[in-house]
């Protein structure tokens, strides 16, 4: 009889550097294998931010595709330890659970002609939430453009064919809601480092790039506003604003400190954007 594959997730995966590193690092160790199952160890995980349920769902959901691989694990412990995954229904449970802390924000997926759900998802799981900060009506204005925009990027840009994932959690003892959003394209370099010419060649400056106004790679038609206005609004209500892309973590509340970015040794696919609403 074959030995089980096992492979773990320890210590805490926050949305930060470190966190997202040891998501990305479980995907490349599980991409060595194809037509198997993995069981997936987490008596060793102290702590998991539930909106990055939206990143390790398309991870599992990429080594399904892409290695004909399933995953198992000890559900019970999860709904004993973690039951906040199953609170946000990333996990199922034989008798459903229910929000009561009402802190999550739905983990989901949509397919790229769903914009209908994207638009319906935000309205409602997300400015409806307890944890969202109080918005002007241009503020909720333009935060719903900006991310319909970044949602019809992920077709255009990131020549993505893949469902694109989402999920938030409310921190409140730390004031703020997380928003993750994941997208399985191609990142953000390649449409860029078209658009300029080669000028702009690694994924730190394409983010930079993209965050300036007015930047865009659709050709003749008006954008480029959605990131320099979430980038706008985080930096003035001193939230913060994470885009991974490619081999780089930027992140605003980096900005100006001397080190302003970090690089993954095992880089993702797409891209992903960490939106941090603060009370």
């Amino acid at each position: 009889m074959e030995d089980k594959i096992v492979l773990s997730i320890k210590h805490n995966v926050s949305t930060k550097f470190s966190g997202i590193k040891k998501l990305f690092d479980f995907h490349k160790e599980a991409s060595h294998y194809y037509n198997d199952t993995i069981y997936i160890d987490f008596y060793h995980l102290d702590w998991f931010d539930a909106n990055l349920s939206a990143l390790f769902g398309s991870i599992l959901a990429k080594l399904k595709k892409e290695n004909n691989l399933n995953f198992s694990t000890d559900l019970k412990f999860l709904e004993e330890h973690f039951n906040v995954l199953f609170r946000n229904g990333f996990l199922r449970s034989e008798a459903p659970i229910d929000d009561l802390q009402e802190s999550t924000v739905s983990f989901k997926s949509f397919d790229l002609n769903d914009k209908g759900g994207f638009v319906d998802y935000v309205e409602n799981d997300l400015f409806a939430h307890r944890g969202m900060p109080s918005l002007e009506d241009d503020e909720k204005d333009t935060i719903m453009q900006s991310l319909i925009e970044v949602y019809c990027n992920i077709q255009e840009h990131s020549k993505s064919i893949e469902p694109f994932y989402v999920c938030g959690q409310y921190y409140p003892k730390q004031g703020f809601l997380a928003f993750s959003m994941v997208d399985l394209g191609v990142g953000f370099l390649p449409a860029i480092e078209v658009k300029t010419k080669g000028k702009v060649n690694n994924s730190y400056d394409a983010i930079k790039w993209a965050l300036e106004k007015r930047n865009t790679t659709r050709e003749g038609a008006p954008g480029g506003l959605g990131l320099f206005d979430l980038n706008s609004y985080f930096n003035r209500t001193k939230g913060n604003f994470q885009i991974i892309s490619g081999d780089t973590f930027w992140s605003l509340d980096m900005e100006n400190t001397v080190l302003k970015k970090f690089n993954f040794p095992n880089p993702y696919a797409g891209s992903i954007l960490n939106l941090f609403f603060k009370r």
